[in-house]
């Protein structure tokens, strides 16, 4: 489940990657604190300023110890970084090309003539300014803009804190000769203090914040401390905290990177609440104290057994160490933003190649991508899921990235660490995001650097990020595989589209994944795809939540028992067409005619549920039939314990996950043979019929049949087999009934951790492939006539753009995020060596 609302909102205890405290003790007032700016300024002078290690990406962190109770922590970069980092240089630019043009120009017309001729524009009598003069104007407009931007850049931020007082947030830019303070916390509204992982459409940054109760209070004019201002609204300055929720941002505009961020957490923790959680940084004992180093590094090292393979008797697994670069020290590959060309035929492979049956090969790090993830509900979301559970307790760290769900939108973290990125992009078709090929490309890159990733694993077809991923990565020299979630036909406008976006995909990914034969078939005919780097891994279901309950049969949803002997056939689907509501709305009436002792009890919504409302009213069945809309994937369970058989009218199936969760409940199955339907279970647990009402009603007989005999039968339908009119499968060992040796069955059939073992396989078939740059573009020309160099051209324009990235902001400046810290775990933050 959810654990959080962000990476900060883990609570206490995760000091290793999400640091938060409660506050507690009580308020005690400072009166030898300085109360006003001079004051302040004079304390600061005569203090000794301390500056906290090298400046990091030109920021410096300076304390000043102003008493015992008050010190002020600042971030300053220079004057040129601020410069810099401005539009000043842009407008200046722009200003230049404008004098330029100007000089160019012939007849500059007077400073007279043009204030009269402006003016006579302005009131609108008539006349009109020369281009030159419009030129001018520009000119002059963005000499002003530069000044403007120049003098609002911001040199420092700082935070001081106050012992049991509160806390004042000041900014200094480039016109002021002193920090401005623009807002006051008073120390009883401040809940907790955080470091979390902001997520925009093209950075992925961490922020220091506090949590208070309520709105915080400003201070006005930017003079003196108001320790008790009553709160307001309104930002002052240029650095424009945020105060949303309660929630303020400090050193909102410099953004300093975390080793900065980590170690004024550690130390701001102290001075508020007088301790500090695991990795404190310093004591305070009457008024005096008492400093202890504090070791900050991006990754902390944990000392647990998360890390260790429970598959493999526990061996835990070494760090992954990329490949370094002799000439400069610095990892190769794409831990440095180099492709896998740039050294030959092979990228980052530590020594021998990864193997998943050896224990001592480092755990990947792995990046799941989809346009389709919880808390959406639905296959391919409930495969991730369970997919990365699995991956993580066999060592691995994995994170997801995929797309905002209304407000969930960030860094948020779920059961057992896992990481998912919700990017702010928007839906614009049944779930997926627009393409926009190079718009999300350098937030994909800093991702990937940060987090570290080995792999790419990209699911389902329709999942736009998930093609954007591969093709990106790919471009970065990372290793992509992509499992394919369904059937596609050859004939509809969108299928063909959908298969030549496919074609570029699979023919730049290293593996390909499909959850059923019938599906590889497919997969390979639509894409072109070499059939030997196509690997088939069904889905699993969870035994431990899907397990059978005899004692709730014979009861309704609301409570109440049914008469003896009734049978419950449950429907579990989204109410699409799809998903064969048609069909079911002619089995419905038919069943209800033949059975008088079955009742239907249907979970799921969608666009055609008027129809099946309309066919219960019409065939007097309401008392039969009972929809109960909308339910959630956690009470599934608990609508199939109810039922004895388990109806499935799909048009169009790759695997139908829905079957085995009814199976392992411990009911018979009766579905359309279609797709990879027939491969999911055995025939003496599942009815098959052609997809029309007679043939799923005749097997519908056949399993209630199965059910009066006692628990065994011969009879296991196949309408899609010729010659057999009477639909059974003969030679077939009569199969037990009884709902918990179906689960007992089901359950050694399907496993997560199966699944995940056999991933790891393909991971390792991904990484014994090599490429080049020059073998790529060869390899996606070949995709077509039309379609193939453009592809080719479309990857060129990436590397360009990508090496432009790179240019822009060096791998090597890209901080590592800190991998996830249960609560129990025995961490250190040390300093990165």
């Amino acid at each position: 489940g959810h654990r959080g609302a962000s990476a900060g909102s883990l609570g206490p205890g995760r000091a290793g990657f999400a640091m938060s405290a409660r506050h507690r003790g009580s308020r005690r007032i400072v009166e030898d604190a300085p109360s006003t700016a001079d004051a302040h300024e004079v304390a600061r002078i005569e203090s000794a300023a301390r500056e906290d290690g090298a400046p990091s990406r030109g920021m410096r962190l300076r304390t000043f110890e102003i008493d015992a109770d008050t010190v002020e922590y600042r971030v300053c970069r220079s004057t040129r970084d601020a410069l810099t980092s401005s539009m000043a240089p842009l407008c200046l630019l722009v200003n230049v090309c404008l004098v330029g043009a100007i000089s160019l120009g012939e007849g500059i017309p007077e400073p007279a003539a043009l204030g009269r001729a402006l003016l006579l524009t302005l009131r609108g009598s008539g006349g009109s300014l020369p281009f030159v003069a419009w030129l001018i104007l520009g000119a002059a407009a963005s000499l002003a803009l530069a000044i403007a931007s120049a003098a609002s850049a911001v040199v420092s931020e700082s935070v001081l804190v106050m012992r049991d007082v509160g806390v004042q947030l000041s900014v200094r830019t480039m016109l002021s000769r002193s920090p401005r303070s623009v807002r006051f916390i008073d120390a009883e509204t401040i809940v907790s203090v955080l470091v979390n992982e902001a997520v925009t459409t093209s950075d992925v940054f961490f922020y220091l914040c506090f949590v208070t109760k309520g709105r915080v209070g400003l201070v006005p004019g930017g003079g003196g401390t108001d320790r008790r201002r009553p709160s307001g609204d309104g930002d002052v300055g240029g650095s424009k905290p945020r105060s949303r929720d309660g929630v303020v941002l400090v050193f909102p505009s410099l953004r300093p990177p975390l080793s900065v961020i980590a170690r004024v957490y550690a130390e701001v923790h102290v001075a508020l609440f007088g301790s500090c959680q695991r990795g404190g940084t310093s004591e305070r004992t009457d008024g005096k104290e008492t400093r202890v180093e504090t070791r900050v590094k991006t990754r902390a090292r944990v000392k647990t057994s998360a890390g260790s393979n429970p598959a493999r008797g526990g061996t835990t697994r070494q760090p992954w160490e990329w490949e370094t670069d002799p000439a400069t020290g610095v990892p190769a590959g794409p831990a440095k933003g180099r492709g896998w060309w740039d050294r030959g035929f092979t990228w980052g492979v530590p020594g021998p190649r990864w193997r998943a049956d050896d224990a001592m090969s480092p755990p990947h790090s792995v990046l799941l991508v989809s346009d389709f993830f919880l808390p959406n509900l639905g296959g391919v979301e409930l495969h991730m899921y369970s997919l990365a559970q699995r991956l993580i307790a066999r060592g691995h760290k994995v994170t997801v990235l995929t797309h905002a769900y209304g407000d969930r939108c960030g860094v948020r973290h779920m059961t057992s660490g896992l990481k998912v990125y919700y990017v702010p992009r928007v839906p614009v078709y049944n779930g997926a995001t627009l393409p926009d090929i190079f718009g999300h490309s350098d937030l994909l890159r800093l991702i990937l650097l940060r987090e570290r990733v080995t792999v790419v694993h990209s699911h389902q077809a329709f999942a736009v990020m998930g093609h954007q991923a591969c093709f990106h990565a790919r471009t970065m020299g990372y290793k992509c595989v992509f499992t394919d979630h369904s059937l596609f036909g050859f004939s509809d406008a969108s299928h063909i589209h959908m298969n030549k976006l496919l074609v570029l995909t699979l023919a730049d990914c290293n593996h390909v994944v499909c959850v059923s034969h019938t599906a590889k078939e497919n997969t390979v005919l639509r894409s072109g795809v070499p059939p030997q780097r196509v690997s088939v891994i069904p889905n699993a279901v969870d035994a431990v939540r899907f397990v059978p309950d005899p004692a709730k049969r014979g009861f309704r949803m609301d409570g109440s028992k049914a008469e003896p002997g009734r049978i419950t056939v449950a429907v579990t689907a989204r109410l699409a067409y799809r998903k064969g509501v048609h069909l079911l709305a002619g089995v419905i009436p038919l069943a209800c005619e033949r059975f008088p002792r079955v009742d239907f009890l249907i979970a799921g919504d969608g666009s055609m549920r008027p129809h099946l409302e309309e066919m219960t009213k019409s065939h007097g069945l309401t008392e039969r039939v009972t929809l109960l809309g909308n339910v959630p994937h956690a009470r599934v369970s608990d609508v199939l314990q109810r039922a004895h058989v388990f109806l499935n009218c799909s048009l169009t199936e790759s695997f139908c996950i829905a079957i085995l969760e009814a199976a392992c409940c411990g009911c018979l199955v009766v579905a359309t043979g279609v797709g990879g339907v027939p491969e999911v279970l055995p025939p003496d647990l599942l009815y098959l019929a052609k997809p029309n009402p007679a043939a799923l009603v005749d097997a519908l007989n056949d399993a209630i049949e199965a059910l009066e005999a006692g628990g065994d039968s011969t009879k296991g339908r196949e309408g899609s087999t010729e010659g057999n009119p009477e639909g059974s499968t003969k030679g077939n060992q009569r199969a037990a009934v009884d709902p918990v040796a179906i689960h007992e069955r089901v359950a050694e059939m399907y496993s997560w951790d199966d699944v995940a073992e056999r991933v790891e396989r393909v991971y390792e078939r991904a990484h014994a492939t090599d490429d080049s740059l020059v073998g790529r573009l060869v390899r996606l020309s070949r995709c077509g006539a039309f379609a193939g160099p453009l592809f080719a051209c479309v990857a060129a324009v990436d590397y360009v753009f990508w090496r432009w990235c790179e240019w822009k902001k060096p791998a090597r400046t890209v901080e590592a995020a800190p991998d996830f810290v249960p609560d129990d775990a025995d961490f250190v933050l040390v300093e990165e060596e």
